[in-house]
């Protein structure tokens, strides 16, 4: 449970402020791996863009007339906006009126709350288990809204120049204030898209000892490396068995399935990531009930 003024709801926000860094990804395979367990999981887009929409398959949806937006000022009932997908979960599709919808939340009255109130709160009220939230990628009210409404976020990072620094930002700007205020908890910051090993310094391992050094907390297992190994790497007189490689990896899988509308167990059930993907939502399933 958060402290704070309100109680976390069952789910997660995957959030970064900026774009590019896996988050419609992660999202959608967090939720696939809730739905395998049998979960009623809802996936909402709120990416102006519509990333997510329009890949899995959705244009339709993305130009509707009634929308996302309807939902969140209005109180149009969100379940009538629902599709289900071919692979169990639901999805709560962008639109290309968030923009506007945007815009309209800085003159509307507890603004921050709107999308917890209008529509999360009433998808668990009727019965859904689990909202995973695939967050705007920069900051304005719909981020904010995305942060309070469930009162949980992971947060992926990639290995490139000022990663750190912008989580820094997003962690002094957004998170904190959030936190405070009415009550956030952080499950994950998860290295993501990796490819090296640690072996070499490079944007990769910079970003996975950055991470365990300064936010090992927050760190999920399947990244996490003891400092002295990096040590050990460093030191011509040491040796490591095995090199690790930490993170949630990049695959070609990975990414072919997300082409293809699907998460990544709907188009090989055998890629060595889903484990990862399990292990987020074995987080959003144990914080959302503490």
């Amino acid at each position: 449970m958060s402290t704070g003024e309100f109680e976390g709801l069952p789910g997660a926000a995957i959030s970064l402020l900026k774009g590019g860094v896996g988050k419609s990804t992660i999202a959608l395979n967090i939720a696939d791996r809730l739905a395998a367990r049998g979960h009623e999981t809802v996936l909402i887009d709120l990416d102006k863009d519509g990333h997510m929409t329009t890949q899995l398959g959705y244009d339709d949806a993305y130009d509707r007339d009634t929308n996302l937006g309807d939902a969140v000022i209005d109180g149009e009932d969100p379940r009538e906006l629902l599709i289900e997908t071919e692979f169990g979960v639901y999805l709560l599709p962008s639109n290309d009126d968030l923009e506007n919808v945007e815009t309209r939340l800085k003159d509307e009255r507890f603004a921050d709350v709107k999308l917890r109130r209008n529509v999360v709160e009433p998808l668990i009220q009727n019965g859904f288990d689990y909202v995973i939230i695939d967050a705007a990628g920069g900051r304005g009210k719909l981020s904010d809204n995305a942060l309070i409404a469930v009162q949980r976020v992971i947060i992926p990072l990639i290995p490139r120049a000022g990663s750190i620094n912008g989580l820094n930002k997003m962690i002094g700007r957004q998170i904190s204030p959030i936190r405070e205020n009415i009550g956030l908890d952080i499950l994950a910051v998860t290295p993501n898209m990796i490819r090296e090993t640690m072996g070499q310094h490079n944007e990769h391992r910079i970003l996975v000892e950055n991470l365990n050094r300064e936010f090992g907390s927050f760190v999920p297992k399947y990244a996490q490396i003891d400092p002295d190994i990096f040590d050990a790497l460093d030191d011509p007189e040491r040796s490591i068995d095995e090199v690790p490689k930490p993170g949630i990896r990049e695959r070609t899988a990975i990414s072919r399935a997300f082409k293809q509308g699907l998460p990544v167990s709907e188009f090989d059930e055998d890629c060595d990531q889903i484990p990862n993907f399990d292990y987020l939502a074995d987080l959003v399933e144990e914080h959302s009930h503490d």
